[in-house]
């Protein structure tokens, strides 16, 4: 299969391309690789990895958001999405540690959805949360930050 054959491919049936790129790949045949299709897809692959850990990040301050500002709400779903949260970015930064340079922008833009989360699970208005994020990631992943994940839920 030529580069314009693999390139069209790409656009019919993606995945029929990825096979097809696969073998290529561990078959080393250079000339059956569509560079520019997987070199797009790779990049795609590093985003992906970037908007998880954002999106964990917006789920966890959201929950935190409401946990701190509408306290006599709390549940022990909330508790648990907080404590489930914690861990799943723990496990993804061990898993891509070089999302670590990237924590202050994925907090920027987790905090953002964030207060949406928090804005549409309460009935509380925009004014009550902050404009800019109180916390410091260390923080947020500390079991013992606002709301202790590191014991029973027992109506904390």
């Amino acid at each position: 299969m030529d580069q314009y054959q693999s390139s069209s491919l790409y656009h019919q049936d993606f995945y029929c391309w990825t096979q097809q790129q696969a073998k290529a790949l561990e078959e080393r045949l250079v000339l059956e690789l569509d560079w520019q299709h997987l070199q797009e897809e790779i990049q795609a692959l590093g985003r992906q990895e970037y908007r998880e850990l954002a999106s964990r990040l917006g789920v966890l301050l959201g929950h935190l958001l409401k946990w701190e500002y509408q306290p006599e709400n709390r549940s022990r779903s909330w508790f648990l999405t907080i404590r489930e949260q914690r861990r799943a970015i723990l496990r993804h930064l061990r898993q891509n540690p070089s999302l670590k340079s990237r924590i202050e922008e994925a907090m920027l833009d987790g905090f953002e959805a964030g207060v949406d989360l928090a804005l549409r699970e309460t009935n509380l208005p925009l004014r009550t949360f902050p404009e800019n994020c109180p916390y410091l990631f260390d923080d947020i992943i500390a079991d013992d930050f606002v709301c202790d994940t590191s014991q029973d839920w027992e109506g904390c």
